[in-house]
């Protein structure tokens, strides 16, 4: 759906240009071009497209955020993956098995780099903003990582996603607005729409890696997620429901705060993206899975 869209075009074309533009050595080039050239949804630089235009402001003005956003959450994956003894990632090999575990930890510490530098052409408070952002991811990947080691709640759970996915997210589009005007309101809807899209989406894909995992008995998990905790709590299908609950929670409240804006073309696409990233991967998957997943059919964000 989003492929279709002038901002994904946009996105691809600055960030195919960066990677062949950049000056670099050979060996790093060559890992960028695997890693950015093998897709993604690009939602979080969209989303700063998306914002930015909603605000006043041009794409242009924002580009640069949009295209840090996009390295910094390249970066994250590349890392998680080594972490993870991930395979593939967007049916590509993933970078430490298409070259080695060192490259793929030093390409991911010269996208976050890369990343500041686009991000320093912005007023001080962006920056740091950004660098904010940065550490909550890292320190949402450590809560992830050893949330099978060690005491792990529900609560434990939502401050993982709050600062490894949403706060990306939030940064995004509050960010973006920030850039282009000074209208605070407008700057703290935008956040609360990125937030409470961040974490509807990480409890979709959790949910989704739940049911696979549920189905297949031989899988081993490599975290531990909210639909795992409710299902030791109350029970497959009851967990499924309760994730569903707040899946449908999060998302409306991502919609309510575009309420503020005027209607537009940037905010009908924000608004598009919230059901892009909640009900349409969960109809997908039950489109392939039928005869497991009933509870999901009737799903609507």
């Amino acid at each position: 759906m989003i492929e279709s869209w002038e901002e994904y075009r946009i996105i691809n074309e600055k960030l195919n240009n960066l990677v062949e533009s950049v000056n670099t050595i050979p060996k790093i080039k060559k890992a960028l071009k695997h890693i950015i050239k093998a897709g993604g949804k690009r939602t979080r630089p969209i989303i700063v497209l998306l914002s930015g235009k909603l605000c006043g402001g041009t794409y242009e003005e924002v580009m640069n955020m949009a295209l840090a956003v996009e390295l910094i959450h390249t970066a994250s994956l590349a890392h998680d993956d080594v972490i993870d003894r991930g395979v593939m990632r967007r049916n590509v090999k993933a970078l430490h098995v298409e070259y080695d575990v060192s490259l793929a930890i030093l390409v991911g510490d010269w996208l976050i780099s890369k990343s500041v530098e686009l991000v320093s052409v912005y007023d001080e408070e962006i920056v740091k903003g950004f660098a904010e952002v940065g550490m909550k991811m890292s320190e949402g990947e450590v809560l992830d990582v050893y949330s099978i080691r060690e005491p792990f709640s529900e609560e434990d759970y939502f401050k993982c996603i709050s600062t490894k996915t949403a706060a990306l997210f939030a940064y995004s589009a509050k960010n973006a607005c920030m850039v282009v005007c000074d209208d605070k309101v407008a700057a703290e809807r935008l956040f609360e729409y990125g937030n409470n899209l961040g974490l509807a989406y990480q409890l979709v894909d959790d949910l989704l890696e739940f049911l696979d995992m549920y189905e297949d008995k031989s899988s081993e998990f490599e975290s531990l997620t909210l639909p795992m905790i409710y299902a030791e709590k109350y029970g497959f299908e009851e967990a499924v429901v309760k994730v569903l609950e707040l899946i449908r929670s999060y998302a409306k409240k991502s919609k309510e705060a575009l309420d503020y804006f005027e209607d537009c073309e940037s905010k009908s696409k924000l608004l598009r993206l919230v059901d892009y990233m909640t009900s349409d991967l969960i109809k997908n998957y039950v489109s392939k899975n039928k005869e497991v997943l009933s509870l999901l059919e009737s799903f609507k964000a």
